[in-house]
């Protein structure tokens, strides 16, 4: 009997070891899962401003100031009102789940008063958060407003208790109940009420939950350490786009360098390298900061963390994120174009040859490195724009190495011959049209992508080089470039630097160069014998400027340089030489003062003018001389001038020709050798 209990025992004690270890690891599982949750840091309701956008039916609110355009939207009541009037209804499309605190809104909206000396309003302004709507109307007796322009203020007092979620509603309604102008001007008065600009900036401030910000589990390469902040919101990539700044701090310090960003769904995720770990086991707190409007108060939220790091060189120095890294974080890349062109001629007409240059910089060059890393890649998340390119001879180890392969850069300027356009709008934001021309119109295509000397996937400039050739019509008016960067809005560049340089040879000439709609940009034309130059020029040009370089390309000897400089020259030579068949009896200092009009066309030749403004300068040269020349005094002949030697001289009154005298007699009549006219001398 005690031997079959200890027996039943051990098999028991046996059959709980085995199910323990064999839960164990289930366990274990799960409890490291729970440490690799993200944590929740900020989630509380903030101070926010929205503005009023939009007209008609389409009005909504956004907490954007970029969104604000350029134009204001109004509504206008031109007559005094006894009833209830609608002056717009604003709604909110997003809103976050969370508590709304009690607090008091404050509603401001731009008005103009016109066509009387003032006008009396009773007005609402209605708040419905959910279910819950609060409201504020004007002072008792109606708010007087001025003629002019000024601010109609609400303040509006929301309780506690109101509850949004992602599919709630929040709407701003105002209403007019009366309305009486003073001192009216006829039909003429109005009140209008404006909002959706930057100069009518109106908008609703108050408080409400507007996001989630969340940071997940360091990611540990070598003596690299990847800090991530994860932004949860109804904006998705807006929320960073369009917010004003984020920074991260590790122990008070911030960490500098360009984040990562990276988006899933509406969740945003950017992520940092922290390379000053200490190494081994340690401890620190990150802090979080989002300034996510102007003038608000800034989004903070921290936690500590337990990491462990190791000596060593470390991982690359920037994260690899296994989602497409976003394109923009709302400040924009820096873009420099360099354009070079040369027009020639031969038996098929006029050729140009262009090679455009584009350096790219910081997130948009990181996205390009990151989509060149994945060439061929079926992953149905990634854009159109990265999934058109095919493998082609990119294998499955190239792929996703975290290095560029020579593969992979052969397979890009392959294709890109075909997917050039698509690449350039919907990837990079360029019309490319705008840019390089008509892709189906070029003979021939060339595209060059050059690293700079950094094969790895990092934040690091990258060069495309285009280079093509197309025939041109002869002595048709073209554009040579033309305003080309898609406007977003959320900029995906910070601003763009530009320099064209086109070149003709001897025989062939860009006349008639035109830069239109822009004034920051310099247009330079200038001209040699051996070809014409046209030269453009911008610097920190913003993705709205507008711009537009026309000419006319041709090949008629009218217009070529050579020519040009050949007929100018000869002009010039022969309508000297009739001046001075003219003068050959005339004084001719006058004359050659004049001669300073040959640098002066040298100049207006120089600097590119065409060949009509060229002629006509001659022309007007030639006349100026040969009527100078015809105004010229006479000289004295010879044998007159030899034989006044021993006579006394007088001038004559009218031409000053030195005349001899040469009798006594008084009075004394004779011609003047200059102009011929008759002297009288009487004494």
């Amino acid at each position: 009997m005690g031997v079959h209990v200890g027996t039943m025992r051990t098999a028991t004690i046996i059959t709980f070891l085995l199910v323990g270890t064999l839960v164990l690891p289930f366990v274990s599982t799960s409890v490291e899962a729970a440490d690799s949750e993200d944590v929740v840091v900020y989630s509380d309701a903030s101070e926010v401003e929205l503005y009023l956008l939009g007209s008609d039916s389409n009005k909504v609110l956004t907490p954007f100031l970029a969104e604000l355009g350029e134009e204001s939207q109004s509504v206008k009541i031109q007559n005094s009102i006894q009833s209830q009037e609608t002056v717009g209804k604003w709604a909110l499309p997003q809103t976050w789940e969370g508590e709304v605190p009690a607090s008091e809104w404050t509603f401001s909206i731009s008005y103009v008063v016109s066509g009387a000396a003032a006008a009396q309003i009773n007005a609402t302004a209605t708040i419905t958060i959910g279910s819950k709507s609060y409201s504020a109307q004007t002072d008792p007796g109606g708010s007087i407003l001025a003629q002019g322009s000024g601010n109609l203020e609400f303040k509006i007092d929301v309780e506690a208790g109101g509850v949004l979620t992602t599919s709630s509603s929040l709407e701003l309604e105002m209403t007019a109940q009366t309305l009486l102008f003073s001192l009216p001007e006829g039909a003429d008065a109005k009140l209008e009420f404006f909002w959706g600009s930057t100069d009518d900036d109106s908008s609703i401030e108050g408080t409400l939950p507007l996001l989630d910000i969340m940071m997940p589990e360091p990611e540990i390469e070598g003596s690299d350490v990847y800090l991530a902040v994860k932004l949860d919101s109804p904006w998705g990539l807006s929320t960073l786009a369009l917010a004003e700044s984020i920074s991260l701090s590790v122990d008070g310090q911030p960490v500098t360098g360009d984040p990562i960003e990276t988006a899933s769904g509406d969740t945003v995720r950017v992520t940092w390298t922290w390379d000053k770990a200490s190494g081994g086991i340690e401890t620190i707190k990150v802090e979080v900061e989002l300034q996510f409007q102007p003038g608000m108060p800034a989004l903070k939220g921290s936690t500590t963390f337990e990491i462990e790091t190791f000596d060593g060189s470390g991982g690359t120095g920037t994260y690899y994120p296994p989602d497409e890294p976003l394109r923009t974080n709302g400040d924009g890349s820096s873009l420099d174009i360099d354009i070079q062109m040369d027009l020639t001629n031969d038996a098929n007409g006029l050729r140009l040859q262009k090679v455009t240059t584009l350096t790219v910089g910081n997130e948009m060059a990181f996205w390009m490195r990151w989509g060149l890393d994945h060439i061929g890649d079926d992953d149905q998340s990634l854009s159109t724009t990265l999934r058109a390119f095919s493998a082609g001879s990119v294998t499955d180890e190239d792929r996703i190495s975290r290095n560029i392969e020579p593969t992979e850069v052969g397979e890009f300027e392959r294709q890109m011959a075909n997917l050039g356009p698509m690449y350039l709008s919907s990837g990079l934001g360029i019309n490319a049209e705008d840019l390089l021309g008509v892709f189906p119109d070029f003979d021939s295509i060339q595209v060059d992508l050059d690293l700079n000397g950094e094969n790895g996937v990092v934040n690091h400039p990258v060069t495309l080089r285009i280079s093509t050739t197309e025939t041109v019509e002869d002595d048709k008016r073209m554009e040579l470039i033309n305003d080309f960067l898609i406007v977003q809005p959320a900029p995906l560049w910070s601003d763009f630097s530009i320099s064209l340089t086109a070149k003709t040879n001897a025989f062939t000439s860009f006349s008639f160069s035109e830069l239109k709609l822009s004034e920051n940009l310099d247009l330079s034309v200038s001209r040699m014998p051996w070809g014409d130059t046209i030269h453009l020029e911008g610097d920190g040009l913003q993705q709205e400027e507008e711009f537009r370089l026309e000419t006319v390309p041709t090949k008629a000897l009218v217009f070529a340089p050579l020519v040009i400089a050949v007929l100018s020259a000869a002009g010039l030579l022969l309508a000297f030489a009739i001046t001075m068949r003219i003068t050959r009896q005339r004084k001719r200092s006058f004359v050659y003062f004049e001669l300073v009009f040959v640098p002066i066309i040298g100049l207006i030749y120089i600097f590119g003018y065409n060949s009509i403004v060229i002629g006509g300068t001659i022309i007007g040269s030639a006349l100026v001389w040969w009527i100078t020349a015809f105004s010229s005094p006479r000289l004295a002949p010879q044998h007159s001038r030899q034989s006044a030697a021993s006579y006394p001289m007088i001038p004559c009154p009218a031409c000053q020709v030195m005349n001899p005298v040469t009798t006594m007699e008084r009075p004394h009549r004779f011609a003047c050798t200059g102009c011929e006219r008759v002297i009288k001398l009487v004494a």
